[in-house]
């Protein structure tokens, strides 16, 4: 399952992602700490939005949302419209919808992606 074509990029997007801190540290009473990773592999975020979104465009995401990922549950292939990967990602969280009574005709559409 894929991203759907927007008629726009995001107006904001980390162009490496933030990676996630995969440490799992223990703390001892005799000063010492010990630590390992959590995970085999570094998982990337990336925060998606895009300001003044046409309607239809943010209805698209919508469906998107609901119906294909079965409301944010499901993995997806995104194309990062900056580098070009293809990493699969969740949604974490909702999409955030917001618009603007002084701005017809377009939403601000906010999400975070996570790599699975």
């Amino acid at each position: 399952m894929a991203y759907p074509v927007l008629s726009r990029n995001p107006s904001s997007l980390d162009p490496d992602g933030k990676l996630e801190d995969s440490t799992l540290r223990s703390e001892f009473t005799a000063g010492y700490s010990q630590s390992r990773p959590k995970f085999t592999r570094l998982r990337r975020t990336w925060g998606v939005s895009y300001a003044d979104l046409p309607n239809a465009d943010a209805d698209t995401l919508r469906a998107f949302e609901s119906t294909t990922l079965v409301n944010g549950s499901a993995p997806f292939v995104w194309t990062h419209p900056i580098s070009g990967i293809t990493p699969t990602v969740q949604i974490i969280g909702c999409i955030s919808f917001s618009s603007s009574a002084d701005k017809y005709g377009v939403t601000q559409v906010s999400f975070t992606l996570q790599e699975v």
